[in-house]
């Protein structure tokens, strides 16, 4: 199939309100090449990729933006409307130097390109993320999750996921049953699974995400032990588990309270994240309140994680 590609150099204040036009006006897809983002990974003492200065300085300041629109739209027209609606987001906001260029391309051409920036990482003691196209040479003792994670899903880059794998690592003992709602990538059920776990379900809505965490369960060998299904905590059923872990958002995290507890062993931990800062006490108050200790925290840049330990039903 061909496409036509859309590259729009712009600002940081600008990038959003950008896409969301792209998006109103029926883009296919929309990648950004943000280079703060880039020298913040890079900068990361965590990050196992090298990268040079001549790199580094190479990236620049402007965000591009490149959307994909499929062949059926005119070109040119594409091209006017494009040059008009920046013309008026540029009322608002420094939109840089806008409109750059349009060509022609195949589908596989943008589909795959993000993949560069997807370098291996060290998202906790010795646990290493490592896409499945790139080379890693690990050591002793390294777990080493292969992922193929597809454009729309994690890559385990994430604060959120960083810390959950940092405190499955730390908690986590062999022959746990795990829970893993929100599965996304299906990178913390995987982790899970090469620590040790005797069984781990996982959960998540979105149907697509559910395939490509098969899939990376499958590639990491790990399907003997992770099973995962479309749904959400209430559609399991009430048997114990060892651990609950549950990267999502705070709204999310308070409503499932009750259904935490009902799946929870008497000792047993939840460990969630997701939770910008201003709304940890409302988690915390809300799982304090169903007989739940707090016992650790841990925050990095905006975000929250904790590990909560049940008490047994109310």
């Amino acid at each position: 199939m061909k496409w036509t590609e859309i590259k729009i150099v712009t600002t940081e204040e600008a990038y959003d309100a950008i896409c969301e036009m792209l998006g109103t006006i029926g883009a296919g897809g929309v990648s950004i090449m943000d280079p703060f983002d880039i020298k913040q990974e890079i900068e990361k003492p965590n990050t196992l990729d090298y990268a040079d200065d001549n790199f580094v300085d190479s990236l620049g300041e402007d965000v591009i933006i490149k959307a994909y629109f499929n062949e059926s739209v005119s070109q040119t027209e594409l091209v006017e409307l494009i040059r008009e609606k920046l013309i008026f987001i540029g009322q608002f906001l420094d939109i840089g130097k806008g409109f750059d260029s349009f060509e022609e391309i195949d589908d596989e051409d943008w589909s795959t390109s993000w993949k560069k920036y997807y370098k291996p990482l060290l998202i906790a003691e010795n646990i290493v993320i490592k896409p499945s196209w790139e080379e890693y040479c690990h050591t002793d003792g390294d777990i080493v999750i292969e992922l193929d994670p597809g454009m729309a899903f994690g890559t385990g880059s994430h604060e959120t996921t960083a810390m959950c794998a940092r405190f499955l690592r730390k908690y986590m003992s062999e022959n746990d049953t795990v829970l893993d709602v929100g599965c996304g990538s299906g990178i913390l059920s995987i982790i899970a699974a090469k620590l040790g776990a005797r069984s781990v379900n996982s959960v998540d809505i979105d149907e697509v995400a559910v395939r490509v965490a098969k899939e990376n369960s499958d590639l990491n060998g790990t399907d003997n032990v992770v099973t995962i299904n479309t749904g959400i905590i209430q559609n399991m059923d009430n048997e114990k588990t060892d651990i609950i872990v549950a990267n999502i958002i705070a709204s999310v995290i308070v409503d499932i309270a009750k259904d935490v507890e009902l799946r929870l062993k008497k000792e047993g931990l939840f460990i969630t994240s997701g939770i910008i800062k201003e709304r940890k006490e409302e988690v915390i108050n809300a799982y304090i309140s169903r007989g739940f200790e707090h016992i650790d925290t841990e925050e990095l840049g905006e975000w929250v994680a904790m590990v909560f330990k049940c008490q047994g039903s109310l």
